[in-house]
């Protein structure tokens, strides 16, 4: 009788390790999946803040056409800072 009860002791241990290591398992794969899920909604909010390719490339389109502005632009003002100088240098000059 006392091997028998022995016995069923060990089993009902064994049982519980097991049934507690699954269960552990489990709750882990449950926190996993929470924190994918937190991740991938997190990712998916980032995503939709990401310009598309076509916003990206009309804003390419932009800045290449600022830049022509701008390069115009200075070609424009090197004449009149060659006056500029030349104004300076006469008032600099000048003797009263």
């Amino acid at each position: 009788m006392t091997f028998s009860t022995e016995t069923v002791r060990w089993l009902v241990t064994v049982a519980l390790g097991i049934y507690s290591w699954f269960i552990g398992r489990q709750a882990a794969s449950a926190a996993e999946l929470l924190d994918l899920r937190t991740r991938i909604t997190t990712l998916e909010a980032d995503m939709k803040q990401v310009p598309s390719q076509q916003q990206l490339h009309a804003l390419a389109l932009n800045v290449s056409d600022l830049r022509g502005s701008v390069e115009a632009m200075g070609q424009r003002i090197d004449p009149l800072v060659r006056v500029m100088d030349r104004i300076e240098t006469h008032l600099l000059n000048k003797k009263d």
